[in-house]
């Protein structure tokens, strides 16, 4: 991490320590609109300008770590082929084959040298030029060059594999902003993935977000898992550019929230083993870093009362059984943290749905919720969303200074 938001991180900690009345120049944050978690044309809106020109997290490199490995990226009602070429360079296709749109690949991970369609057996190669059509003699017009797979931006940073539906969007690292200094220190490049799993929730994929974009509910909600470790008054926001946050919570006892595992690096930046840092990188992911490695989560639409939570255990490399053992029982940790918060959820969309509660109130605790809302408005334009579901902006004026 970067000296300018080492700096803020201390400053604003102690600060914070400190504080015992709501912040003089912070503004109220009005309520937000109920119809923004249970309204159809919102999630259109969502559908059609949020997802499609933001960089969505894909995959990790060491998903792929050799020529043909794929992982098919299936969410938002789109089919993606993320796969590493010969020549070592990840590329990303629609999987959808140029005859009559079936799908490809119909595994969800795996190795393969070529995609070779099941329906009609047009094959593909690993660059998705179209090399094969049986009977071609009978499409006297096809132009094989001109009928490859139709690709998909993609872009990596530091191990962490991204798509865009715009091929006119901005480069992955301008996307980024913040999150590049701020990730300085963690060997982020060296994880790898221990466990992959995905969670049904019946709720808005905002109202699941939202949880992890604030610490108030941790000392009611995570009393024996969380809170004994955390000291929760210092918890700080910095609010960046393009809706990306980091939080900061001092630690307890312990350079990690967790026992030690079999395998850990020893250079990890003194600042990631006294805190938690917490990087929620808009629109979607949500992660903590910690010297053990940490739950890599993104959320994702599925309807307007219907997401998926998709987690990802990023550790270290090791095939040793004990540390076999180690991610097995932090899958058992995970998944019983998850659930205290889970059983929460599809009351507070039901809430939201029936008109008990008319509209979202935030507080100081919890701008992070409200800066993540203003995001989505610019992203979406405010001109296309209908008014009595728009949040008003507020709080542009807060947002950190870029590292230097």
């Amino acid at each position: 991490m970067r000296e300018a938001a080492l700096e803020l991180l201390k400053r604003t900690m102690d600060e914070q320590l400190g504080r015992s009345d709501h912040p003089a120049e912070f503004p109220a944050l009005p309520p937000i609109p109920a119809g923004r978690y249970t309204d159809p044309r919102f999630a259109a809106l969502e559908n059609d300008r949020l997802w499609t020109g933001s960089w969505l997290l894909a995959a990790i490199e060491s998903e792929l770590p050799q020529p043909g490995a794929y992982r098919l990226f299936e969410n938002l009602d789109r089919s993606v082929i993320v796969s590493r070429g010969k020549d070592g360079r990840i590329r990303a296709f629609h999987n959808t084959c140029r005859h009559r749109g079936s799908p490809l690949l119909l595994e969800p991970q795996g190795r393969a040298m070529r995609f070779i369609c099941p329906y009609h057996s047009w094959g593909y190669d690993l660059e998705g030029t179209l090399r094969s059509v049986p009977g071609q003699s009978d499409f006297p017009c096809l132009d094989k060059a001109q009928n490859g797979l139709v690709e998909v931006r993609c872009e990596s940073h530091r191990g962490f594999v991204f798509v865009n539906f715009d091929p006119d969007a901005a480069p992955l690292a301008d996307f980024l902003g913040e999150f590049v200094a701020l990730t300085e220190g963690y060997p982020l490049e060296r994880l790898v993935v221990k466990d992959r799993f995905l969670i049904e929730m019946e709720c808005n994929w905002k109202i699941a977000y939202h949880n992890f974009l604030e610490i108030y509910h941790v000392n009611t909600v995570h009393p024996r898992t969380l809170a004994p470790h955390l000291d929760s008054s210092s918890f700080v926001i910095a609010l960046y550019e393009g809706g990306h946050m980091r939080f900061g919570t001092r630690k307890k006892g312990g350079d990690s929230l967790f026992e030690t595992p079999p395998v850990r690096p020893d250079d990890i930046a003194e600042v990631f083993l006294e805190n938690t840092i917490a990087l929620p990188t808009f629109p979607n992911t949500f992660f903590s870093l910690d010297p053990v490695g940490f739950n890599l989560q993104c959320f994702w639409q599925a309807g307007p009362d219907r997401s998926i939570m998709e987690v990802r255990q990023l550790g270290w490399a090791s095939d040793s059984e004990a540390d076999k053992t180690f991610w097995s029982g932090m899958r058992t940790a995970t998944e019983h943290i998850l659930s205290e918060d889970m059983c929460l959820f599809a009351n507070i969309q039901q809430s939201l749905r029936n008109g008990a509660l008319p509209a979202v109130v935030t507080g100081y605790q919890e701008r992070a919720l409200y800066w993540f809302e203003e995001e989505i408005d610019r992203r979406i334009g405010p001109e296309h969303i209908p008014a009595e579901l728009r949040v008003e902006p507020r709080i542009g004026a807060f947002m950190a200074p870029r590292s230097a």
